[in-house]
């Protein structure tokens, strides 16, 4: 029988059988280093799960028609389990889910735990943790008071959400200072400004009214699809201005903004509009006029039809076709000179009718 003899193995042998040794070794250590890791994680995410039900209930027993006494330090015990950062961030989860007007009782446990300290030390540390300290604010109605400063963030992204989450707090008044920032933070955070501020409310009209005077066009361009989007009544006037803006940008803004608002004495400056030197204006034009003017701006529509832009007879065709008899007579006339997009905007008004007629 032969028997393994070591001082027969060469060099390079040894080396071989020491590397393959080190290497199970290495992969022995780091799957039972997983395990472990793996294993606190589990128990972790276990007892966050058994707090959050704990809080549950006694949120429940906190805010039911006869309120339980003992309930809010079970709760603040159930708390005290925890992390104080797994803390922070099971009371955002459970006050989203409850929604903004049922969020009482979770400020109340964060208060008392006082996890301000937390946020405020986050909200001068690295953006995605200024981030995360908006969200916190953002579901529990700004505990720490940190959101009116974060509007003011050197990133952009943190200062559009604290812009945004001001706006859903109805502190809107509070976020008109970083209008100027984020005028200039590109188109998308341009678009979720307008978004955010146009739901806000009360809206801060006065304010509104005076930035739209600025110097910057990208901050006029906010405010006037704002004051249109919310169709902000007293600031007509102030929308009807910047359909002469020298920037094209705002004027589009104007123009979609007096169709938002539907107020027909916007008619008159709408229907100058539709012979801007911008296409993109001109097509917005006609759009408005079409819904603001009806069959007594269908013959100034009409010109249109013609236009060097496609986009603005395709629109033009469209605003046409809803102008009652004088629309349609005029895109028959149109129709009869071989106009491609009067003969289709007739083609899809035959088609609504036809299907309005069989519903």
């Amino acid at each position: 029988m032969n028997h393994f003899r070591l001082e027969l193995l060469t060099l390079p042998e040894l080396l071989i059988i020491l590397f393959v040794a080190l290497e199970l070794l290495i992969v022995v250590v780091a799957l039972t280093a997983m395990l472990i890791v793996r294993g606190r994680a589990i128990r972790r995410e276990k007892a966050f799960q058994t707090t959050r039900a704990t809080l549950l209930d006694a949120v429940q027993r906190m805010t039911g028609a006869e309120p339980d006494p003992t309930a809010k330090s079970k709760a603040l015990a159930a708390l005290g389990s925890l992390s104080r950062d797994f803390a922070r961030r099971l009371l955002t989860e459970m006050a989203e889910l409850a929604g903004p007007t049922g969020t009482a009782a979770f400020e109340e446990l964060y208060a008392a735990s006082n996890l301000a300290v937390e946020a405020r030390a986050n909200a001068v540390a690295r953006p995605w943790e200024r981030l995360r300290v908006i969200r916190e604010a953002r579901a529990l109605h700004d505990p720490a008071r940190l959101l009116a400063g974060l509007v003011r963030d050197e990133v952009p992204d943190v200062r559009l959400g604290a812009f945004e989450a001001l706006c859903a707090l109805s502190r809107a008044d509070e976020a008109v200072v970083a209008i100027p920032l984020l005028a200039a933070d590109g188109r998308l955070n341009r678009v979720r400004a307008i978004d955010a501020m146009s739901s806000a409310s009360p809206l801060p009209v006065q304010a509104l009214v005076e930035l739209s005077n600025s110097e910057i066009a990208d901050v006029r361009q906010i405010v006037v699809a704002v004051l249109g989007t919310a169709r902000v009544r007293q600031a007509v006037q102030v929308v009807v201005h910047a359909v002469t803006d020298p920037e094209a940008e705002v004027r589009i803004q104007a123009v979609k903004g007096l169709r938002e608002m539907n107020d027909p004495s916007a008619l008159p400056v709408c229907l100058s509009a539709l012979h801007d030197e911008r296409w993109e204006v001109r097509s917005e034009a006609a759009r408005t006029c079409g819904a603001l003017g009806g069959g007594g701006a269908a013959e100034s529509i009409a010109v249109l039809l013609d236009d060097e832009a496609e986009w603005v007879r395709h629109n033009a065709s469209l605003a046409l076709s809803r102008c009652g008899p004088a629309g349609i007579a005029a895109l028959r006339a149109a129709a009869a000179r071989g106009n491609e997009s009067a003969s289709s905007a007739l083609a899809e008004a035959r088609l609504s009718i036809t299907e309005d007629s069989l519903v």
